[in-house]
């Protein structure tokens, strides 16, 4: 190689470190999709499927999230929707579907949040390798009604697998960070 064309792709290389160095990495990305105030509510069927030990983990869950330093809030209301059953198969512990308006495709109007009935699960903070913790499964799921995606960093709370861990009962700096982006600071 020719001195010239070293020096043109040290000046890239360092350029290179320059612009991405600088850029703050993050685990959450802002897609412009939100609820339309700051606050939602969450709950569980009236006719009891959920075990009665799991209301306080899904509580504490959403606690953590309004500890969080934004604005938002979760607030607890009963529904009629069965959140926990049998049909989501396998080893998938949870799922969320989020509704938006017809109107503005960007603004969140619900939330449905189900459990799978066909795992152990466990509410001590202390789950076997082979059950999933409900306040930490919880957790990772109100980080989605807040439009954060998974992640693949294990340590993080938005990340997409947690059998036998409590380790997203707790958020990281960049799950504080994105809801406070999306929702603005207390």
């Amino acid at each position: 190689m020719k001195k010239r064309e070293i020096s043109a792709l040290l000046a890239a290389l360092l350029l290179f470190l320059v612009v991405f160095a600088s850029t703050p990495a993050s685990a959450y990305v802002d897609v412009g999709i939100r609820w339309a105030g700051t606050s939602t509510v969450y709950g569980w069927d009236w006719w009891g499927s959920i075990p009665s030990d799991w209301k306080p983990a899904i509580r504490e869950a959403a606690a953590t999230w309004n500890a969080a330093g934004s604005k938002f809030r979760f607030n607890e209301y009963y529904w009629t929707g069965n959140i926990y059953n049998d049909q989501l198969g396998g080893d998938i512990q949870a799922s969320t579907m989020r509704y938006w308006s017809v109107n503005d495709p960007n603004t969140l109007t619900g939330v449905d949040t189900t459990f799978n009935s066909n795992l152990e699960w466990s509410t001590t903070g202390n789950p076997a390798p082979w059950q999933s913790d409900v306040q930490d499964v919880a957790t990772h799921e109100f980080g989605h009604w807040l439009v954060l995606g998974d992640i693949e960093e294990w340590t993080y709370t938005m990340y997409g697998e947690g059998l036998g861990t409590i380790g997203r009962r707790t958020l990281e700096q960049d799950d504080k960070d994105g809801i406070i982006h999306i929702y603005g600071a207390q």
